[in-house]
């Protein structure tokens, strides 16, 4: 065999390796991640644009791009719900956004948040903690609050971190008299996010949105 068709062959297997480890181990998700993770000073002014929204007597759907990527007004057929999904954001970018919602006076406000910070490896305690502070400073305005649990993913390790959260989460809501809405009992399979609602076993298609909206409908409607 030549060397040249050797080389072609080895070549080939490498990238065949490649693809497989690149995939298994969920670089596409990573990689996302690290391109549009936004400096705090961009955030800020993500921020600033979305605080000139008119939140006033209106249903705010706070959270991520997982909230953001969805018209919330066509999906549950309304007129008065305001998206404030942000791209990559966190529970400190929801703690440091939320009073802009609340000095508007919303008629409720549901949250899903999280994901991101488990991605960036944040402590859970400091997760915690900043749920902690947003729910005692939206329930302090009298504004009625949702919580969402934390979506799912293809991913057991951030699954596992997941799970400790929506279990404090639970806790929370019962303690404090707040609605949970556990998204993730319809959309997910075997603790997984599954590949029916997924294309990339993280965000939602269609289909795991009408699952989602399913779950919220009924909560939605007392508003």
């Amino acid at each position: 065999m030549k060397m040249k068709n050797i080389w072609k062959i080895l070549t080939i297997i490498f990238v065949i390796l490649f693809c497989l480890i690149f995939f298994r181990e969920n670089y596409p998700s990573r990689i996302y991640y690290r391109l549009y993770s936004q400096p705090n000073s961009n955030i800020s002014q993500v921020i600033s644009f979305y605080g000139k929204f008119d939140c006033k007597n209106k249903i705010v759907f706070i959270g991520d791009s997982i909230t953001r990527r969805m018209d919330w007004n066509e999906l549950l057929g309304r007129k008065d719900i305001v998206s404030k999904g942000i791209n990559s954001d966190t529970t400190n970018g929801v703690l440091d956004r939320v009073d802009f919602y609340l000095n508007q006076k919303p008629k409720g406000i549901f949250l899903m948040i999280g994901i991101n910070d488990i991605n960036r490896n944040i402590g859970m305690d400091t997760i915690k903690t900043n749920y902690s502070k947003i729910i005692d400073k939206i329930l302090s305005n009298n504004v009625q609050l949702f919580i969402q649990s934390t979506l799912n993913t293809n991913t057991m390790e951030r699954n596992n971190k997941i799970e400790i959260l929506n279990k404090f989460l639970a806790e929370q809501c019962k303690l404090k008299s707040i609605p949970y809405i556990d998204v993730n009992e319809k959309l997910s399979e075997n603790n997984m996010l599954s590949p029916k609602y997924s294309n990339d076993g993280l965000h939602l298609n269609k289909d795991g949105y009408i699952v989602w909206k399913k779950a919220i409908l009924s909560y939605v409607n007392k508003l």
